[in-house]
């Protein structure tokens, strides 16, 4: 049996009243979760929340009418629970899944059905990638939530909504723009020769066919629903939020003609969409603007681009910044005038503890499938960042694999620290699974599985690690450490990945922003991924240097900023420093207080 945990606030009313509200991703979820038809296979149990209900959604009567009780739960389950941001998905007995489009793909990934399972698409790849590499995730995970929520609080304390949330405006650009699929041209040509076959009445004639070459945007492949032609779970999350919003702006539907067709598209082939929004939902009366003028509300603009495109900044090469080396110099120069070191203190070392390979093999060289030599580098970057995590670990302790993969660093720390929790922290369910396999194997009991992006924890935990986050990932892991008031153990990837998002913005620390631009940094980040072997194949010694040195300053600004928190931190490398070319290591710890 699996669970699904949702989020309720109660309100209690007069006369022995009692009105129930839940947030917009758990009454999402609850939302997949009826047009699944309610699937025996899982379990709903609802978790009390402490949050204003000014900007929560109305589900009383439906709650009322179901045998649901409040969840009292075990210490274990309790526990991660309180961890993570609802909804969560318990599957399996042991792995805790948050996020709400990895949360609704679960519940469709573990129906049998296979009409079911079409809702997560081709491969199964629906709403996949996680918010930080995707727009689309993005899109229909973070910000037509947060429109909704804002439309909700504004209605709740009865203040004039001025425009439409500009999220309505990017979904209907988006279904303005051509279908992106797979087969498209087979689609195309399947299409083509029906109508022609319609039309004539004979199929036996000359099939059309559709040269590849042909531009997606002349194929005439009508953009039926949000994934192109197929309706899919991002159809399932969309459907609810957006009605809900014209809910506060029906007059304005009209302004808004390819949305509009898209409700009676999804009506017309799910009727069970409205009817189960109907039933879950208590609409809010609206308050925050008269009737009279909701058809003057300004409509926002905003860039028409493909919403389910992944994200431009990362994957367009041709939009990105290529750093010239006069840049490169520049910025060095304004970062003399700061007279601070930057150089990482290859002599610090950590107690080294023996690490038995032999007693977690075959399951360690068999789950990385590595040659032989690449194995013994990985080995030697484990042994680094477990010794460093073992030298700050108490009994007692909660440690957080963060982007885990596998769980190599974990099942070590695990193996070494039996007193301790080890949570190992990983957004693909392969990967989790495959540790969860291995830590079976090994018979281990001390290690929780948690199946999300690092953004979800929300928990208190003693100490943070990560090997090889790449890029921003780095930095989201110490960002929860210092909130967490944690210690970390942090090895960092992909510097030229490096990217400002709404809660990390560069540089870090109040130094460097003294003295550099946001686009003087990426300048030294981009620089820093030129940091390959010396003496490898095609290596230059000085930009390899030059790269090393900027690996250091990208470091250094991470080191300044925990420091400003209250941190004591090493930034050292890797031995042997051949083991990677990202060998940089940064341990911080919080200062004792005399």
């Amino acid at each position: 049996m699996d669970y699904l945990y949702l989020e309720i606030l109660t309100n209690n009313l007069s006369n022995d009243e009692v009105e129930v509200f839940t947030t917009i991703p758990s009454f999402i979820a609850l939302y997949v979760y009826r047009y699944l038809e309610s699937p025996p296979n899982v379990k709903i149990k609802f978790v009390p929340s402490n949050l204003s209900c000014e900007m929560q959604l109305n589900f009383t009567h439906y709650l009322h009418s179901q045998p649901q009780k409040i969840m009292c739960e075990d210490s274990y389950t309790y526990q991660a629970i309180q961890d993570l941001r609802l909804p969560v998905y318990y599957k399996n007995g042991d792995i805790f899944v948050a996020g709400l489009c990895a949360v609704c793909r679960e519940l469709v990934a573990r129906q049998k059905n296979v009409q079911v399972r079409k809702l997560l698409g081709f491969k199964e790849g629906c709403l996949m990638s996680p918010s930080e590499t995707s727009v689309w995730t993005r899109f229909c995970e973070v910000d037509i939530v947060k429109a909704l929520k804002q439309l909700l609080l504004c209605n709740s304390l009865k203040q004039s909504i001025k425009e439409i949330p500009v999220e309505a405006v990017r979904f209907e650009k988006h279904m303005n723009e051509p279908v992106r699929m797979h087969n498209i041209y087979k689609l195309a040509r399947e299409r083509a020769n029906q109508t022609k076959s319609q039309l004539n009445n004979d199929i036996k004639k000359t099939r059309i066919t559709i040269d590849c070459k042909i531009p997606k945007e002349e194929l005439q492949i009508e953009h039926k629903f949000a994934e192109g032609v197929l309706f899919t779970i991002a159809d399932l999350i969309l459907y609810p939020c957006l009605r809900l919003i014209f809910h506060f702006s029906r007059n304005m539907l009209s302004n808004f003609p390819l949305t509009c067709s898209w409700f009676e598209e999804v009506d017309k082939h799910e009727p069970r969409c409205k009817a189960i929004l109907d039933e879950l939902c208590l609409y809010p009366s609206v308050h925050s603007v008269k009737e009279d003028l909701v058809s003057i509300l300004s409509i926002p603009n905003c860039e028409s681009k493909s919403l389910y495109k992944s994200d431009p900044k990362r994957y367009r090469p041709r939009k990105r910044v290529f750093t010239a080396q006069r840049d490169v110099d520049a910025t060095l120069n304004k970062l003399q005038t700061l007279r601070l070191n930057y150089n990482s203190d290859y002599s610090k070392t950590f107690d080294q503890k023996s690490i038995d390979w032999q007693r977690i093999e075959p399951s360690h060289a068999k789950s990385c499938a590595l040659p032989e030599e690449r194995l013994e580098r990985k080995r030697q970057q484990l042994e680094n960042l477990a010794n460093a995590a073992i030298s700050l670990a108490e009994p007692g302790n909660r440690i957080i694999d963060f982007c885990s993969g596998t769980g190599h660093l974990g099942i070590l720390l695990a193996l070494h620290l039996p007193q301790c929790t080890i949570i190992l922290m990983e957004n693909k369910p392969e990967s989790l699974q495959r540790a969860k396999l291995r830590a079976l194997e090994l018979k281990l009991s001390n290690i929780k599985f948690y199946q999300c992006n690092i953004d979800y924890f929300k928990g208190k935990f003693n100490i943070g690690t990560s090997l090889h986050a790449c890029g921003t990932a780095t930095d989201i892991v110490l960002q929860q450490c210092r909130q967490a008031k944690a210690n970390f153990v942090c090895c960092p990837c992909c510097y030229g990945s490096l990217q400002s998002m709404p809660h990390i913005t560069y540089p870090l620390s109040k130094q460097f922003r003294q003295v550099l631009s946001e686009k003087d940094f990426m300048y030294v980040a981009h620089t820093a991924d030129q940091a390959h072997e010396l003496g490898t194949l095609n290596c230059k010694p000085e930009i390899t240097k030059q790269g090393q040195l900027c690996m250091d300053i990208v470091d250094t600004d991470r080191k300044l900023q925990a420091e400003d928190a209250g941190y004591e931190v090493i930034l050292t490398r890797l031995k042997p420093e051949d083991c990677t070319p990202k060998n940089r290591l940064l341990v911080g710890f919080l200062k004792k207080e005399s």
